[in-house]
């Protein structure tokens, strides 16, 4: 795929754009502009041709195939491993296993439609609807030890903060440790399942689940007053195709950051869209108790340092955090 002659279309929305300008950033000539135009049409693009007018763009397919997403991330891990996309599956993370103990590459990908066995923190399943959400899962192979695997979904969590803010996307921020909120709703969560041995890290199995196209009242009524997508939000339908490929584009920086143990600009990057840090919260712990009191900050793995109302400090590792309002 041919990304700067589809931008050039896209830009000139339902105008024509004459062979003569296609060919200007690269020279190529006007058959393989030819060519390039075919190929993208057998990939779905409506693309009608003059040969007096040259080419206007109709139909803009928002595709989650690997054709329509890997030409857009050359150069990144992304490109180097297996790319699944799968109408249905039990869970992306549990392909990502599959591949993992196949010997796949670092940055292999599961896309999917509909997860029927989808997996969010605590044991809670994840709810996505087909053609609406954005579901998938990436292999990785971090050499980190395991104290410091912490980080991966921080850093998940702020890749997805990033991108949506390049697309357009205002208020949105990060819950700790990784959920990603849209007026005050969750958009987007993250889960990180690992598998560790004596040696180390053997894998990362990093999902994650975004709703886009999803309308207010599609939502379970259960979960209307705490789950939100960007349409519900914002009123207008977002291309999924393209925040795959942001998100993706923004995790790869992040991975190589900590892969190369740069635990500081990881940490940096989050507290950019952090929520949490400044508010008084109320934290479940795994175990059922509840802390409350203020978040002050995260240390150095990313655990969330509390300091309770008796102005003792606890760090926590996990947790089900609410917030409340900023403290004074």
């Amino acid at each position: 795929m041919n990304i700067k002659l589809l931008d050039q279309l896209r830009q000139s929305g339902a105008e024509w754009v004459s062979s003569e300008q296609l060919r200007q950033p690269s020279g190529v000539s006007r058959a393989a502009i030819s060519k390039q135009i075919k190929g993208l049409q057998a990939l779905g693009y409506e693309i009608e041709s003059s040969t007096r007018k040259g080419y206007r763009l109709l139909e803009d397919p928002d595709g989650l195939e690997a054709e329509m997403i890997l030409p857009q991330l050359a150069g990144t891990r992304f490109t180097k491993g297996a790319y699944q996309y799968r109408e249905v599956v039990d869970s992306t993370n549990d392909e990502i296993r599959s591949l993992a103990e196949a010997h796949a590459a670092e940055g292999s990908l599961v896309v999917a439609e509909v997860q029927e066995k989808g997996r969010g923190r605590r044991g809670r399943s994840w709810l996505g609807r087909a053609g609406d959400s954005l579901q998938f899962s990436v292999l990785l192979r971090p050499p980190l030890r395991p104290q410091d695997a912490t980080l991966i979904p921080l850093l998940a969590a702020t890749s997805v903060y990033r991108a949506l803010k390049k697309c357009g996307v205002e208020d949105v921020g990060i819950k700790w440790p990784n959920d990603v909120l849209m007026g005050g709703r969750k958009l987007c969560g993250v889960l990180c399942e690992m598998s560790v041995d004596m040696e180390g890290i053997q894998y990362a199995m990093l999902g994650m689940g975004l709703n886009v196209n999803t309308s207010a009242d599609q939502f379970p009524e259960e979960i209307r007053e705490i789950a939100c997508s960007l349409a519900s939000e914002t009123g207008k339908t977002w291309r999924r195709s393209d925040l795959l490929v942001a998100i993706l584009a923004e995790l790869d920086a992040q991975l190589a950051l900590a892969w190369a143990g740069d635990a500081s600009a990881i940490l940096d990057g989050w507290r950019e869209g952090a929520l949490t840090p400044g508010k008084r919260v109320r934290v479940q712990m795994p175990n059922d108790t509840v802390l409350s009191g203020v978040a002050e900050d995260v240390n150095a793995q990313g655990a969330l340092l509390l300091r309770d109302d008796e102005g003792k400090l606890h760090t926590l590792h996990s947790g089900e955090v609410s917030l409340g309002t900023r403290a004074e």
